[in-house]
């Protein structure tokens, strides 16, 4: 994680307490606090202010993944004996640093974590490390445009996932690369074979056939919805907010489960 130069003081006074809705840390605790990331330091004599302590810290960190263990520990509602409301002004005082840089603390079930919301959805070496902390990632991205109100990019986010796992799901069971020609539907055909679950009816129990055959249709309307909704093409009606949490919660599904299956082959 990187950001840049310009708010790397603000955020080490904000985290020291100088400034933000942050609670004062005394030089020992930021010291303690700091050394949970590795860092082997000792507060006493000639040791400098605490803004600065914290800045260097920060500075040291960044463009590493420290970064983000740093800022999603900080926040962490224990620190602050469960005052929920307490760290969500420290989260948006945080948010309102890191924004311009393409990240955001967004919660995830309890606690915060830090979501990559710039650029390309999925960038390409991301791939090989698909599973389903990956997935989760990328979901709380979509989650992260369904709630700034970008419907049509969560829809299309959505979509750039499926696309991202059947790819991989193809190229690790034929040991091949491919190139994604947009059409969804293609890749889903040759992953289920991939994964032999294009199965005949006569084959399996009916309700795991219908289930299975409840994939077809969640890649047939997340691709008609994309087509129609999505930010890559015109879009021909107003996207509701339920159309992309709609296409959001089945992709984490269907994704998932796929995920598990290709785990299991494995």
């Amino acid at each position: 994680m990187k950001i840049s130069n310009k708010v790397t003081e603000q955020l080490g006074k904000l985290i020291a307490g100088d400034t933000g809705s942050a609670p004062y840390i005394t030089g020992p605790k930021l010291v303690t606090f700091y050394n949970e990331f590795g860092f082997d330091d000792i507060y006493g004599e000639g040791f400098p202010s605490r803004w600065k302590y914290s800045t260097d810290k920060i500075v040291e960190s960044n463009g590493t993944p420290r970064l983000k263990k740093i800022l999603e520990d900080f926040i962490d509602p224990r620190r602050f004996g469960g005052d929920e409301q307490l760290v969500e002004k420290i989260v948006n005082d945080i948010n309102q640093l890191i924004k311009y840089d393409g990240f955001a603390l967004i919660k995830k079930g309890d606690i915060y974590k830090i979501a990559d919301i710039q650029g390309n959805f999925i960038e390409p070496e991301a791939v090989a490390t698909i599973g389903h902390e990956f997935v989760s990632e990328q979901i709380e991205k979509c989650q992260h445009k369904i709630s700034t109100d970008d419907f049509n990019g969560a829809i299309t986010n959505a979509r750039t996932l499926c696309e991202a796992v059947l790819i991989h799901i193809i190229e690790i069971t034929e040991k091949t690369e491919i190139k994604n020609d947009g059409n969804v539907l293609n890749l889903w055909t040759r992953a289920k074979k991939a994964l032999k679950l294009d199965l005949r009816k006569d084959e399996i129990p009916d309700f795991v056939f219908q289930i299975l055959a409840g994939l077809d249709t969640t890649i047939n309307g997340l691709a008609g919805l994309s087509n129609n909704a999505g930010d890559r093409h015109a879009n021909k009606f107003k996207t509701k907010r339920h159309h992309a949490k709609l296409a959001v919660n089945s992709t984490m599904t269907l994704c998932d489960f796929l995920i598990e299956i290709l785990i299991n082959r494995k």
